[in-house]
C-alpha cells in the first residue's frame, strides 16, 4: 500500500542533526499517518549513507555521484515519491508531537491552500521567524546592514518579518522557510518543483510566490511545532553569502525586479 506521505530530506555531511531527526520521526514523535522516507545524500562524507542503511533500513536511499544544489536534490526526491503528499523536511529540524498530522490533516481539509507549514522554534523553543512577507531590493539592503539579524529594530525588516501573527490560529502569509513544507504531490509536480536555478537560497520564496499565482494560498500553521537548527550560515560573509545574493539577483531578475504581488491575499 502507497504511503500517504512521502517525506523528502536532502543531506550533505549533516550526520549528527540527522541523527535526531530521524528519531523524532521514528522513534519519538512519530506521525500516525503512513509515511515513507526519501533521503537524498549529496555526497557526504561523514558516514551517513552506512549510518542510515543499518539503523534505518526503511529509508529509500539516493546517493548523489555529483553535488546538486537544494532544489535540485529535492526535485531528485520527489521524483520517487510515491505519497499523495510531499513534505520537504531538512535534515536539521527535530518534530514535536503531531506535527506532521496537524499539517496533513490541514491541507487534506483545505483544497485552496497549496503550501502549509509549522511554526519553527530555536533550540531553546524560542519562536523562529519563519513566516515572512515577499522580499524587495530595499529590504534586501536592509538586511545586509542589519546583518541578517531578526532582532533589529530596523521597522521595514521587523515589517517583513509578520510580526502580527498568532501563536495559536493558521494564517495565509507570503512565504515560509523552506525547512518544512507540504505539498500535495501532484500541485508540486504542477509547480514544477522547486526551479533549479536557485543552487542554495531563495528557492522557497520562489516557489510560495508560484504557489500563490497558481491559485492557491500558503499558509503557516502554528498548532503544528519543529524545532530548526537553523544555521545561518550566510549572515557571515562568506562563499555562502554570495551565493545567498546571487539567489536574490536570480529571484529579482525573474521578477523583472518588480516583486509581484499574490492575487489571493
Amino acid at each position: 500500500m502507497k504511503p500517504e506521505i512521502s517525506i523528502v530530506t536532502v543531506t550533505m555531511n549533516h550526520l549528527t542533526l540527522l541523527k535526531q531527526m530521524l528519531h523524532s520521526l521514528f522513534i519519538t514523535c512519530p506521525p500516525k499517518v503512513s509515511f515513507e522516507v526519501i533521503l537524498v545524500d549529496n555526497n557526504s562524507t561523514d558516514g551517513t549513507v552506512a549510518y542510515v542503511g543499518k539503523e534505518y533500513p526503511s529509508v529509500h536511499l539516493i546517493e548523489n555521484k555529483q553535488t546538486y544544489g537544494f532544489a535540485k536534490n529535492n526535485n531528485i526526491g520527489a521524483a520517487r515519491a510515491q505519497g499523495k503528499y510531499i513534505l520537504i523536511l531538512n535534515p536539521d529540524i527535530v518534530l514535536l508531537p503531531d506535527a506532521i498530522d496537524i499539517l496533513y490533516n490541514y491541507l487534506k481539509e483545505n483544497e485552496s491552500v497549496g503550501i502549509v507549514a509549522p511554526k519553527l522554534l530555536n533550540p531553546d523553543h524560542s519562536i523562529q521567524r519563519s513566516a515572512r512577507n515577499f522580499m524587495s531590493i530595499k529590504l534586501l539592503i536592509y538586511r545586509m546592514i542589519t546583518f541578517g539579524k531578526d532582532d533589529t529594530r530596523n521597522t521595514t525588516v521587523q515589517a517583513y518579518l509578520a510580526p502580527n501573527l498568532s501563536n495559536e490560529e493558521p494564517a495565509t502569509v507570503d512565504w515560509c522557510l523552506g525547512a518544512a513544507l507540504l505539498f500535495r504531490s501532484d500541485f508540486y509536480r504542477e509547480l514544477g518543483g522547486f526551479d533549479e536555478h536557485f543552487f542554495l537560497y531563495v528557492e522557497d520564496t520562489d516557489i510560495c510566490q508560484r504557489c500563490w499565482f497558481a491559485g492557491k494560498s500558503v499558509v503557516y500553521h502554528p498548532q503544528a511545532r519543529m524545532i530548526h537548527a537553523h544555521q545561518r550560515n550566510s549572515a557571515r560573509f562568506s562563499r555562502k553569502t554570495l551565493i545567498h545574493l546571487k539567489s536574490h539577483y536570480y529571484f529579482f531578475k525573474k521578477n523583472r525586479f518588480r516583486i509581484k504581488r499574490h492575487p489571493l491575499k
